[in-house]
């Protein structure tokens, strides 16, 4: 157990820490004082009751991280309060000083950690790898030791002690086809075995062009152009610049709750910042409107924004937790942006290629955008992303204007086209109208448990929304439920405004039999964790 006198970040980054050196932190109390000074001004009776709070029955010892002066003369009577051991910030630092320079004594009154004679053991054991890797990944927002994946086939991940996991996530929506399919390896392995490993973007490989010519008899006529780009967040400032550049404005509309990638131009027209909001303000421009307003407050909006050099949208918000827009909300944004001239460009890197039932989720809304964003899915489970544009927007800036080395990558770009041509021909699409049907028969199992607010979704792609006892989103519980369905073999996906929405992302190829299953484990974790 932690007792933190920090902050909430501060805290959950010494959580990180500890967990990199394979300590399990089953209670973290975060005390959240202001400075040094208010921890100072603790007093021994403020320590034990904040101490005692902090406690765990499950945990073998107490960690007060900080505590200054006040607080070291008080560990032994911790320890006998607890009856458990308790170390504390300053004696931790006194413990290592007194080891350096070579003085072994062991003293009383100073509790458990100075009892025995003082060593330092020089010999580490290798370093787990969270103790390796920067602490801003998702890796650790789950569990603190998440399973090392070391292979998969269809719906199913195997980890490297053996242990099977049924996965409801799809690497954040990138294997809509599922684990190791095998039209996508042996594309995969025939261009490797081509001899070609990568030419830059100065060149095209075959791949690429077979690709180019799949998506132009795929999508309507109107979007003509391709361009390549390494990933969804890549595509998604190449769309930015392109509309720029044939506008020579400088603003964008985007809408509340959005999100479309990490990068700081991302990030500008994201209104889903997270943590990076502090980084603001950020370029380009952008008025963010209510996602799904009404139409006349949409087209004021609009029109109070203008010049726009663009229009951004996602016909789903995935990351803001399954959010859909009413039917013709999407068509009624298009027609407004047509009769003003401002290019629409629709995020399609989550909902794309058959994810709501549709190739693309903008067929499904009778609007076609002017520039189309693409990622995730696409690449078949291989970094890629994309761009589909009109003509003219799309010829409107010079050779070399906007270019990446590993833009679609030959490897990647094998395994998009092979994953769009199972999808064409095999009406993959269709999968999804029917996992929907799956997931809204078997998710009723979960309606009667009192913290569940919303079931919602479309496709393959739903969310189940945790609210506490007032309605308000319930992060810490949506979490242990995640943890403790991880634990017991299914993997789930993180969305939600404030993380407190469960996404049930399962690949397209899935049987319903492995829907029943996966619903079956998270209500049996629901009920633990209740």
């Amino acid at each position: 157990a932690v007792l933190s006198p920090y902050g909430a970040d501060v805290s959950e980054r010494l959580n990180l820490f500890l967990s990199g050196y394979g300590l399990d932190v089953v209670r973290c109390h975060v005390l959240s004082c202001d400075d040094e000074t208010s921890i100072d001004a603790m007093t021994a009776a403020d320590w034990l009751t904040f101490s005692r709070r902090a406690d765990s029955s499950s945990a073998q010892a107490v960690l007060v991280a900080g505590g200054g002066a006040s607080l070291f003369p008080v560990v032994e009577e911790m320890e006998a309060l607890l009856d458990k051991p308790v170390v504390c910030g300053p004696g931790a630092l006194i413990w290592e000083a007194l080891a350096h320079i070579g003085d072994a004594d062991s003293r009383t009154g100073r509790g458990t950690l100075f009892r025995e004679r003082v060593t330092m053991n020089h010999h580490h054991a290798p370093c787990a790898p969270a103790s390796l890797m920067s602490c801003a990944t998702k890796t650790y927002a789950v569990s603190a030791s998440p399973p090392v994946i070391s292979g998969g086939a269809g719906s199913w991940l195997l980890d490297s002690e053996g242990r099977r996991y049924l996965d409801f996530a799809c690497g954040s929506g990138t294997t809509n086809l599922g684990h190791n399919h095998p039209a996508i390896m042996d594309a995969v392995e025939t261009q490797l075995n081509s001899g070609l490993a990568h030419v830059g973007p100065h060149f095209l490989s075959d791949e690429q062009v077979r690709l180019y010519r799949l998506l132009r008899n795929a999508l309507p006529e109107s979007l003509a152009r391709f361009h390549p780009a390494t990933n969804g967040t890549e595509a998604t400032e190449t769309a930015l610049k392109a509309a720029m550049h044939f506008t020579g404005k400088r603003r964008f509309l985007a809408f509340e709750g959005s999100y479309h990638g990490r990068t700081i131009g991302a990030l500008a027209v994201s209104e889903s910042k997270g943590r990076n909001r502090s980084l603001g303000p950020l370029l380009p421009d952008t008025i963010f409107a209510p996602y799904g307003c009404p139409p006349d407050r949409l087209e004021r909006i609009i029109d109070g924004a203008q010049p726009l050099a663009g229009i951004l949208v996602e016909p789903a918000q995935a990351t803001r937790g399954m959010i859909f827009p009413a039917k013709g909300w999407l068509r009624t944004l298009a027609n407004l942006a047509e009769a003003r001239e401002v290019p629409l460009i629709a995020d399609e890197v989550f909902t794309g290629l058959g994810r709501t039932g549709h190739l693309f989720s903008f067929m499904g809304e009778d609007f076609v955008p002017d520039l189309l964003v693409l990622g995730k899915a696409f690449g078949g489970g291989f970094p890629a992303g994309l761009v589909a544009g009109r003509d003219d927007i799309m010829t409107a800036w010079l050779p070399g204007t906007q270019s990446s080395t590993f833009q679609l990558h030959p490897v990647s770009a094998a395994a998009a086209r092979a994953s769009i041509e199972y999808i064409v021909s095999n009406d993959v699409p269709k999968m999804a109208s029917r996992i929907a049907r799956w997931i809204s028969a078997h998710s009723a199992m979960l309606v009667d448990f009192p913290f569940v607010a919303d079931i919602r979704g479309r496709g393959a792609m739903f969310g189940v929304e945790i609210a506490d006892d007032a309605g308000a989103p319930d992060h810490d519980r949506t979490r242990a439920i995640r943890a403790d369905a991880l634990e017991n073999g299914l993997i789930t996906w993180e969305c939600g405004s404030s993380g407190h929405v469960i996404g049930i992302v399962p690949p397209l190829t899935i049987s319903e039999r492995e829907i029943a299953h996966g619903f079956d484990l998270l209500r049996k974790s629901f009920a633990r964790i209740r």
